[in-house]
Order: structure tokens, then C-alpha cells, then sequence
């Protein structure tokens, strides 16, 4: 296996149960992205997620959007025995480890606190870029478009794990983006939100292009990652702005960085907010 520490692996293919799917109604989402670069102490966000999360529901945040390789599997922290925060119900992470230097991908965790309790709803991500062939398409594409109509699209938001925004194409012919899966017809309009957390910062302009594609009919999309990720000249692809961006309807809302303060201050963290019932009662 190639020992490089900016490489994603995904391991496993666990399908989320087909139990109760949380009904989330998202109108405060705290964003949160980490460089990670950083190893050993800093190797996740496990040594600032209390403090993290502790702020957020400060601010009045529902919700939490981690960049992805948010937490070790087998660190001590477990989301799901942390006490009920006044305002956060829901916490989007996902688990990872280091196999020969290599983050391997365990799995996407959805962590929504019910009746005081944290229940948690896990899935992992289907593909990074598409193949079009009737085998990708039948294997593939069907069951993750299932999988997004049945289990991932929890009340007003739904997740497509870095890479699955894909599922749009751009086409170099037109110039424009497609929907050749007519995925948006199957996302029901009461779906305001969809999440979009990342492994890297994509620098090809085809991906602005489809988030604002996505986020076209008065939804929003988010997507946000990690900071560190390196040109072949070894200069990182991090740039001036914050580590995450906005679109509704077409258009960028910027979330500026938020003053926080964190006690294992090393840590280089961004914190962002984002008022969705803001965003979408000015549109």
C-alpha cells in the first residue's frame, strides 16, 4: 500500500438499516474544518471536539458539519456519551484509521439526539467519480440513488459524501452541467440542505460549477474540507479563503471564520456558521 499520508482508502460497505430515519429540521449549522496535516496529538479533531461542539451550541447551532477523517475509530471519545447539548441534536463525522500511514475510511456517522438519547446512522461513500458504463451504472448508480432516497435524505437535508456531487455531469460539449441520472427529480423539494463534507479541497472548476448546479430551485449546498492537501510542486491547494463554501440558488453566501478561541491552541481549526432559515427567508 502507497504510504502516503493524503490518501483516501475506503473500507467496508455497510448499508445504512432501514430503521427509523431522523426527521431533522436543520436551521443553524456550525461548519468545522481542520488542517490535516497535523499528526500524532492533532492526528483528528478528538482533543477539540468537546470544546467545538461546546461553542456551537453556544451560538445556538442545531447542527455540526465536520470535514471528513473527523475522528480516530478507536479513540476514546465516543460522540454518542456525550450529554445533551441545549441546541445541538445532530452531529455529521466520519471515523477513520491509520493502516501503514494511509487514513482508511471506516464509515459516515450521523449522530441525532432523540427523546435525550444519541442514536446513530451510518453509511459510507459509493464512488468518487463515474464510470459510464451499463455495469457502473446498474451496480453502482441504481443502489446509491436508492440509498439517497431511502435512508440518506433525512428530513430537510441530505448527504453526498465528497466526491458522490459527481453524480452530475459536466459536459464539455454544452458547457454545462446535466443531470443524466436525473438525480434531482428524486430529492423532494421539502429537502432544503444538501451537506456535502469532504476529504480535499477540489481545485477543478467543474466543481463549482456542480455545487451551484445543485443548489439551483431555493436549496442549499454546503460542502466543506480539510486543509493541507498538496500540488505535485508541494505547495498546498489551501489558498486565502475559509475551508468551506455556500451556494443557494446558484449564488456563493460567505461564512466568515469565527473567533474561537480553543485551549490546545496548535490546533489549526476553522469554525464557520451558517443561518440556513436566514439564507432561505431572503430568497
Amino acid at each position: 500500500m502507497k504510504n502516503t499520508k493524503n490518501s483516501v482508502v475506503q473500507k467496508g460497505n455497510d448499508k445504512l438499516k432501514k430503521s427509523e430515519v431522523p426527521n431533522l429540521k436543520i436551521s443553524k449549522i456550525g461548519i468545522v474544518a481542520r488542517d490535516y496535516r497535523e499528526l500524532n496529538g492533532n492526528s483528528d479533531f478528538s482533543k477539540n471536539i468537546i470544546e467545538i461542539l461546546d461553542y456551537l451550541d453556544s451560538k445556538g447551532c442545531d447542527s455540526v458539519l465536520f470535514s471528513l477523517f473527523t475522528l480516530l475509530k478507536n479513540n476514546s471519545l465516543k460522540i454518542e456519551t456525550l450529554e445533551k447539548f441545549k441546541n445541538i441534536k445532530t452531529v455529521f463525522v466520519e471515523e477513520f484509521e491509520f493502516n501503514e500511514g494511509v487514513r482508511v475510511v471506516t464509515g459516515y456517522k450521523v449522530y441525532n439526539n432523540h427523546a435525550n438519547k444519541w442514536r446513530v446512522k451510518k453509511f459510507t461513500q459509493k464512488f468518487g467519480t463515474l464510470e459510464y458504463t451499463k455495469k457502473f451504472n446498474n451496480e453502482i448508480i441504481t443502489p446509491f440513488i436508492e440509498e439517497v432516497k431511502e435512508e440518506r435524505i433525512m428530513g430537510n437535508c441530505v448527504v453526498l459524501l465528497c466526491g458522490e456531487t459527481n453524480i452530475v455531469k459536466y459536459s464539455k460539449k454544452t458547457k454545462m452541467v446535466e443531470d443524466p441520472f436525473d438525480f434531482i427529480k428524486q430529492i423532494p423539494s421539502t429537502t432544503e440542505i444538501i451537506l456535502n463534507p469532504v476529504h480535499d479541497k477540489m481545485t477543478r472548476f467543474e466543481m463549482k460549477l456542480k455545487r451551484q448546479f445543485l443548489s439551483m430551485d431555493d436549496r442549499i449546498v454546503v460542502s466543506v474540507w480539510n486543509k493541507g492537501k498538496t500540488f505535485s510542486n508541494g505547495k498546498t491547494r489551501d489558498g486565502i479563503n475559509p475551508p468551506w463554501t455556500v451556494y443557494l440558488n446558484g449564488e456563493e453566501i460567505q461564512i466568515k471564520k469565527e473567533s474561537i478561541k480553543l485551549q490546545n491552541n496548535t490546533s489549526k481549526i476553522d469554525v464557520g456558521i451558517l443561518d440556513v432559515k436566514n439564507e432561505l427567508r431572503k430568497k
